[in-house]
This record gives structure tokens, C-alpha cells and sequence, in this order.
């Protein structure tokens, strides 16, 4: 290493780069990665580290270029054919097995570069006649190949592969590239996430109850401290029963969350357990705190992450149709269950069950306690972990009985939105900021919706209310009505889904 790489303000910068990014920067290739910075510095017309530093901060379309400058973003269709494979042959058999064929299924590509992989995986779920309801989410730190991934304009390079004339078949020619066709763009949904950030699981993000996570070559450019958070993250992420695949040169998992680790001739898998294995009651902390659906139930899951759970996690995916609530035979308290007298007890008590995974008592404790809000907000949290089409039905009944509750209003609106409905959840979310002009996770979802709808100027207006909002509180309080996120946390995500918006051609 010469006195160069030496200098305390490239060292300030890496140090900064690896803080807000993640990316650990390897002592052999410091050479290359600073002749890389500085080119990127004499293009954006600066010559020191430090107020190139400043400009990053600044402009994350230069912080989006400098990430695609030091990490190779080089991928292509079906990589590691056989964990395609695996997807096709075991995962989704299973998942049908015991959801029914009908069932949707929540998927994630994190580290999507520049698409092909997201699009590989709607090309199985295509060919397989998986739900058109699914859902397959795809992220990056980088907005340059966000934008590129929704072009979905591909040179003849990345159709190299066993599968090339299977993605051929999905594809038309444009010139010297290949565009995909809105049958298998239309499956997939791209959004900025800095996997290093603390910042999912969310409802806000959609990252929540996946049946699959591909998250392949792009743990390598993490340090193993944020490799192991990464990882207790993304188990948080997955549903019961739900895999992780990681790339076959990515570090091994195994000892940083509760993986059920599955090894086969397609390679080595990662499971979130099936059964949540029970636990002793946790002392009551109030009826608003309930865990939230796939979280893990022992310490050593949780290890990562020692915030407050404040609000539940109630994603469900879009269905077609649910039976009226009162076709529904009337449920019966278990033979030598104890059912305490008050409402009180009754709350108290399922909030405990809940605690405990036990989300059919909770229910059962809750249903006819229609009258109280709090117990309404408790059964709602619980059944949307076992049935989130009930838990719609109810939600709605309790916002008519309940109107003033602004957090009945935001659980609808969040059950709405994850079931595809996004201008009832829009209406839904607009009574709960009726009641409540300063929440900050209300305005964060109605931004969030019209983000994914193509309003451009109602999310911008939001996600401006929500920085606003957050500049007045303490970065670490956690807010009301989260997964547990901080106000800080918060604030950086609006901030950068308005860099996003600002970014786009259209924008004025």
C-alpha cells in the first residue's frame, strides 16, 4: 500500500461509503477503487475526497453512479441455472402442497442489479401458472440499475445460458437489443432498498411474509458484522416455511439467524422453520403491541434487532374474492380453556397469547368484544397473522364501529393496499390523517401507494410531509404505528423515494 491510499481523507471516505452503503472495501483492492473515485470525482468536477464526500451526500443520482463504479453489477438470465431449478421443482410444489394452487406467493429479488434475475423468476412462475396475483419484488441500492431493470431492454449478452431460448420466447427484437413483454413485466415491482440499512422488514416497503427471497452475489461486498445483520433481517423477512437462496460464492448463513439449512444436488438453502415452536408467556406490555406475523418467537432470532415492536405486521396478498363474515360458523373456546371475566382480562390475556403465537386464542378472547377499540386492534393483529382476508373483514367492521380510532383506519388501509386495492386503501388512510394531520407512518403510506400508482405529485407532497414531520421529533424515537422504525429511519427512506421521484424524466 503506498502513501496514497494512505491519505486520512480517502480513508474518511471509504469509511462514510461503507456506513451508508454497507459495502466493505478490501485492503488489496484499495488501487482500483481509488483510481475508480477519481475519475468519478474529475466527472463531477471536484478534486478533493472530502468535498466529493460532501457531493455523495448531496445528489444520490452520483452516489447511485459511484456504487455501480465499484461493485460489478454483471449478471444475466437463469445464473445458476439450478436454483431455478430448485424454485421450480421444490419450492413451488410445496408451497401448493400447502397453501392450495391458487394461493399467491410473495417473492424477493434483493441485489436485483439491473433485473435479469426478477425477470428469470417470473419467467418460472409464468411457465409454472403460478397466480398472476403474485407478487415478485425486486431492489437495489442503486438507482441507475433500477432504472435500467424497468426498461427491460436486454443486449443479446445477458440471454447467454442453458436458458437463452426459453427467454428468447418471451421477448421481442427491438433493434440491436431484446425487449421483454408486459406478460413478464408486468409480474414485477422495482424499489430502492440499502439491504445494509435498517430499514426492513416494512410494511411501507412490501418486504414482509415472503415465500422466497433470492438474494445471490451480493453479500460478498458486505463485512461479516453486516452480512450476520443482513441475514437476521431477511429471516425476519420470510414467512413460515419460506426460502432464502443465496449465490454459491456468497458466505454461509448458518450462524447468524435460526435457518433450517437444506442441502440437495441444486446446492445449500436457507428455510425459516415451518412450526414456531411455543414459549413461555412474556409478561403483558399492552394491548398495542403484538407481534407481528412470521416474526421469530426466541431470543436467539432476535437477537439482531432489539427495538420495540410497536405496530404488527398485516401484509396479505391480493385475492379474488372472501366469504361474507357471517357464513363463518361461530368459533367456540377450547375444551379446559380459562377465559378471564373482564374485558380487561380478556385484552390482557390476548396479548399474552399473542406474545406467545397463540393467534387463535387471541382471537377467540377478542371476538365478542366488538365494543372496545383496543380489543378490536389486538384480534385484528392476531387473525391477520392466520387469515389476513378475515382480518380485512373485520378491520372494516371496526372502522364503522370505531371511527375515531385513527389506527383502525391505518390497518384497513394496509390490509387494502397489500390486497390490491389501492384507492379503498387510499380512502381508508385519508380518514386516518383526518384524525391525526401529524402521522408520520399515514402520510409514509399514502405516499407509498401513490408512489406505486404513477402519482408522482400526491407522493411527492407526502413524503415532503413526512421529512417535515420527522425534522420536529428525535431521530430515535420510534414512531407510532411502525414496524418498530425509528423517526430517523423513516425520514431517510422518504428522502429517498423523493430522490427517486426528482430523478424521473417526467418530473418537474
Amino acid at each position: 500500500m503506498d502513501a496514497a491510499e494512505k491519505d486520512p481523507e480517502f480513508r474518511n471516505l471509504l469509511n462514510w461509503l461503507t456506513k451508508h452503503t454497507g459495502i466493505k472495501f478490501r485492503e488489496d483492492q484499495l488501487r482500483y477503487t481509488m483510481n475508480t473515485v477519481r475519475q468519478l470525482m474529475k466527472r463531477a468536477g471536484v478534486d478533493r475526497y472530502a468535498e466529493f464526500r460532501l457531493s455523495l451526500a448531496k445528489h444520490s443520482n452520483l452516489l447511485s453512479d459511484c456504487i455501480d463504479q465499484l461493485t460489478v453489477g454483471e449478471t444475466y438470465f437463469f445464473r445458476e441455472p439450478r436454483h431455478f431449478e430448485f424454485i421450480r421443482h421444490r419450492v413451488l410444489p410445496e408451497l401448493r402442497l400447502r397453501r392450495g394452487p391458487l394461493e399467491p406467493i410473495r417473492a424477493w429479488s434483493a441485489g436485483c442489479a439491473s433485473g435479469e434475475e426478477a425477470y428469470s423468476l417470473a419467467i418460472v412462475f409464468t411457465q409454472e401458472h403460478v397466480s398472476p396475483a403474485s407478487t415478485i419484488l425486486a431492489t437495489d441500492l442503486s438507482n441507475t440499475a433500477l432504472e435500467k431493470a424497468r426498461r427491460a431492454e436486454f443486449r443479446p449478452w445477458s440471454f447467454r445460458g442453458q436458458a437463452s431460448d426459453v427467454v428468447r420466447s418471451f421477448a421481442s427484437v427491438s433493434g440491436d437489443h431484446y425487449r421483454l413483454n408486459e406478460r413478464i413485466t408486468r409480474r414485477v415491482r422495482f424499489q430502492r432498498l440499502n439491504l445494509a440499512a435498517n430499514t426492513y422488514p416494512s410494511p411501507a416497503s412490501g418486504t414482509r411474509d415472503m415465500d422466497l427471497i433470492l438474494c445471490r452475489n451480493v453479500l460478498i461486498y458486505f463485512g461479516s458484522e453486516t452480512v450476520g445483520e443482513i441475514s437476521r433481517r431477511l429471516y425476519q423477512c420470510l414467512a413460515p416455511g419460506g426460502w432464502l437462496i443465496t449465490a454459491s460464492g456468497d458466505p454461509q448463513l448458518a450462524g447468524h439467524a435460526d435457518f433450517e439449512v437444506v442441502s440437495s444436488d441444486q446446492g445449500v438453502f436457507y428455510r425459516r422453520h415451518l412450526k414456531v415452536q411455543p414459549q413461555p408467556l412474556q409478561p403483558v406490555r399492552g394491548a398495542a403491541h403484538v407481534p407481528r406475523s412470521g416474526d421469530a418467537t426466541t431470543e436467539e432470532s432476535n437477537a439482531g434487532d432489539k427495538r420495540p415492536r410497536i405496530a404488527p405486521h398485516v401484509t396479505v396478498s391480493a385475492v379474488a374474492s372472501m366469504p361474507p363474515q357471517s357464513a363463518r360458523p361461530l368459533r367456540r373456546h377450547m375444551p379446559g380453556e380459562t377465559v378471564p371475566v373482564t374485558a380487561a382480562g380478556k385484552i390482557a390475556a390476548a396479548v399474552a397469547a399473542s406474545d406467545a403465537g397463540d393467534f387463535a386464542r387471541a382471537d377467540r378472547l377478542t371476538e365478542d368484544l366488538v365494543d372496545h377499540s383496543e380489543a378490536c386492534l389486538v384480534r385484528i393483529k392476531a387473525v391477520a397473522a392466520i387469515d389476513p382476508r378475515r382480518a380485512t373483514e373485520i378491520c372494516r367492521a371496526a372502522t364503522v364501529r370505531h371511527p375515531l380510532v385513527e389506527e383502525l383506519h391505518y390497518l384497513y388501509g394496509v390490509l387494502l393496499s397489500d390486497a390490491d386495492q389501492p384507492l379503498m386503501a387510499l380512502e381508508s388512510i385519508r380518514k386516518a390523517i383526518f384524525l391525526n394531520r401529524s402521522s408520520v407512518m399515514s402520510h409514509f403510506l399514502f405516499a407509498s401507494i401513490q408512489l406505486r400508482r404513477g402519482q408522482y405529485d400526491s407522493a411527492r407532497k407526502h413524503f415532503r410531509r413526512v421529512c417535515e414531520l420527522c425534522a420536529h421529533g428525535d431521530p430515535d424515537d420510534v414512531l407510532p404505528l411502525s414496524n418498530g422504525e425509528t423517526v430517523s429511519e423513516i425520514a431517510v427512506a422518504a428522502q429517498s423515494q423523493l430522490s427517486r421521484i426528482e430523478l424521473r424524466p417526467d418530473s418537474c
